[in-house]
């Protein structure tokens, strides 16, 4: 299989899982081919899950997330997070970003942390502890950090805490049935 190394150079300046990339910092994934597929039909798989819409007050709250989880399980952590992060970007600009760009961008890093996380915690073998995790920081800790902004606070956790909790558990649910029936093959094996 042929390998490519990929310096992430357009990122350096970026926010990724919790480092900030320097120049003084480098950082090369060998991506095979077989990943760069993965990951682009990942991608293209969250979008089509962000036209299914899970009813909230925002319409914000989809089926974008499942392939995400499914990428952090099955490429790895970072692969999982770019998933999350363009995933949740796609919903949001389907239904004009009602939350303003800056709202949904703080949303995207969330999601991208909250995948990235499920993806160390399976790289550890831990698939079930991960995806109750994922439940967890998706459908709860994720949506209580917005209590601490002034505009949003606890009304706003109040009115999204069960369409959130309810999208999460659809997508963890989806993605554990495809775990599940991908077991034993070689997509699954621990990085």
């Amino acid at each position: 299989m042929e390998k490519s190394s990929i310096s992430l150079t357009l990122i350096e300046d970026f926010f990724c899982l919790g480092f900030w990339l320097t120049k003084e910092v480098r950082v090369n994934l060998e991506i095979t081919t077989k990943q760069l597929v993965l990951v682009s039909m990942f991608i293209a798989l969250s979008f089509v899950g962000s036209l299914i819409k899970i009813p909230s007050p925002f319409g914000t709250v989809a089926l974008d997330a499942a392939p995400a989880f499914l990428a952090a399980i099955v490429l790895g952590p970072i692969f999982g997070a770019c998933v999350a992060f363009l995933g949740h970007i796609v919903t949001a600009i389907n239904v004009g970003m009602p939350l303003t760009v800056l709202i949904h961008l703080l949303i995207a890093v969330e999601m991208a942390i909250v995948c990235g996380v499920v993806g160390l915690i399976y790289k550890k073998g831990y698939l079930k502890l991960a995806l109750f995790t994922g439940l967890l920081l998706n459908g709860v800790a994720a949506p209580a950090l917005f209590i601490a902004i002034p505009q949003f606070g606890i009304p706003f956790f109040m009115v999204m805490f069960v369409p959130l909790l309810l999208g999460a558990a659809v997508n963890i649910v989806i993605c554990a049935l495809i775990v599940r029936a991908l077991k034993g093959s070689v997509y699954l094996e621990h990085k």
